[in-house]
């Protein structure tokens, strides 16, 4: 029997398309977690977490309510406020959207978290965890650079609890 263009199954369309988006679904998780795993992240649902000695970092998929795309979240759990092993990204110390931290990158994020993204935009969005994303979460698991990257700048579109303040803050400290 031969096939209408767009049809992969003897289902109606709509079932076609949703076989066809759960693969792309599957090949962008697998390419973010691969990336992720070869820099020491271990995986828990949609969550890969970077365990370093003064905290957690926890990078999050989050499936838009209202479009088909994802968000990426990054959290950071100090270990010195309390022993979690997964912390939940929205439970964090800090908490903020990659696009608010690498505001340069928004567009290309954006793009390749897209239902519509091209194999192109994940292989960049690939690159970009590797090169920028991966070093500066290596760089937040310690208390001393994670405090110079607020101080600079680099979280100021971030939730920070002031709890989280107050802890880094080396003026804070007696």
């Amino acid at each position: 029997m031969e096939r209408a263009k767009g049809e992969c199954c003897d289902e109606p369309n709509f079932v076609c398309k949703q076989v066809s988006a759960m693969m792309e679904k599957t090949t962008f998780k697998k390419a973010i977690g691969g990336v992720l795993k070869a820099a020491r992240f271990a995986n828990n649902g949609q969550s890969w977490f970077l365990d370093g000695d003064d905290s957690i970092v926890v990078l999050n998929l989050q499936k838009s309510d209202f479009d088909d795309k994802y968000y990426v979240n990054l959290g950071i759990w100090l270990k010195s406020l309390g022993a979690v092993a997964f912390p939940a990204e929205n439970k964090c110390h800090i908490q903020v959207r990659l696009t608010s931290l690498f505001p340069g990158d928004a567009e290309m994020i954006e793009g390749a978290c897209s239902g519509n993204a091209s194999d192109e935009d994940l292989r960049t969005f690939v690159e970009f965890l590797r090169v920028k994303v991966a070093p500066f979460c290596a760089d937040c698991v310690h208390t001393g650079a994670l405090w110079s990257k607020i101080e600079g700048g680099e979280f100021k579109k971030a939730l920070i609890m002031k709890i989280a303040k107050d802890c880094l803050d080396p003026s804070h400290k007696s």
